[in-house]
């Protein structure tokens, strides 16, 4: 595909409306192509200004220490008279929370537009969860680049993150590990592991700080408790994405089977928690 080929599929790319081959085409030029790597994190930013944008918080006070101001005035004068010494502390502190609340707006909007790690993620992760279940290697090969992953050592990724990884523990019965990656995303740094099970079927254990609802954009989720542990639970084609928390971190799997298999990665790593804990 050129580059105007590529541009004209974005909305399709960005409505995961593209097969699946057009899908990974279109990832695999944007992370060779700047100009149009620029071009689709644009629309991306525009796509979900909508859907991002919240209201700033207000101080709880703000208002009634605005109206105790303006009943204070003896002569309230209309917002664009001229500022005579009698109403200046009211018009000046009506203008300066106006400053404030446009300040803040802005901030929020600036946060919303300019921030890949919460605008790109979720754009970024689509094909790649789509991808992974029908070609794992061709998806690894297009999110590595994107985001300079590194193999890694579980041990070694432990003296850099600060924390033992989950999968330093072992896997659940008839799992082994394939490859360990350190990735380096807008968001955060994670662990990403890949293990196979004795069928040869792939799935993607991701370990991070903070929670990433953004990676899964609009996608419908559902929630459990597996073992009694809150799961977040999404279906992609005909396999599942779930993300819960384990202890102080999350952990994300891309590519179970069924909740059977879910449940199975979630008891695992707490029993491993909880026997370290010990």
């Amino acid at each position: 595909m050129n580059c105007s080929e590529v541009q004209e599929r974005f909305s399709q790319f960005y409505d995961n409306r593209l097969s699946q081959a057009e899908a990974a085409r279109v990832a695999a030029h944007t992370t060779d192509c700047s100009s149009c790597a620029d071009e689709l994190t644009f629309f991306q930013q525009l796509s979900v200004l909508s859907q991002q944008l919240i209201d700033p918080p207000v101080p709880p006070r703000l208002w009634g220490e605005l109206q105790a101001k303006l009943h204070a005035s003896p002569k309230p004068k209309s917002f664009f008279s001229p500022i005579s010494p009698s109403n200046a502390p009211t018009r000046l502190f009506a203008l300066a929370a106006t400053i404030l609340i446009a300040v803040g707006i802005g901030t929020a909007m600036h946060q919303t537009w300019f921030s890949p790690g919460y605008n790109q993620l979720a754009v970024n992760f689509s094909p790649y969860l789509e991808n992974f279940i029908e070609r794992p290697d061709e998806a690894q090969q297009i999110f590595l680049a994107k985001y300079d992953g590194r193999p890694i050592a579980l041990t070694e990724a432990e003296n850099i993150l600060g924390y033992e990884p989950a999968a330093t523990k072992g896997l659940p019965p008839g799992y082994s590990v394939e490859e360990v990656h350190l990735l380096t995303m807008p968001c955060c740094t994670c662990t990403q592991v890949i293990c196979t099970n004795e069928s040869g079927e792939s799935l993607a254990i991701f370990e991070y700080a903070l929670d990433q609802p953004a990676w899964f954009g609009d996608r419908p989720a559902t929630e459990h408790l597996c073992h009694e542990v809150p799961t977040s639970v999404i279906q992609v084609g005909d396999r599942l994405a779930a993300t819960w928390k384990e202890g102080e971190r999350y952990i994300t799997i891309i590519g179970a089977t069924d909740l059977d298999v879910v449940t199975e990665f979630v008891a695992h790593f707490k029993l491993n928690r909880n026997t370290i804990l010990r």
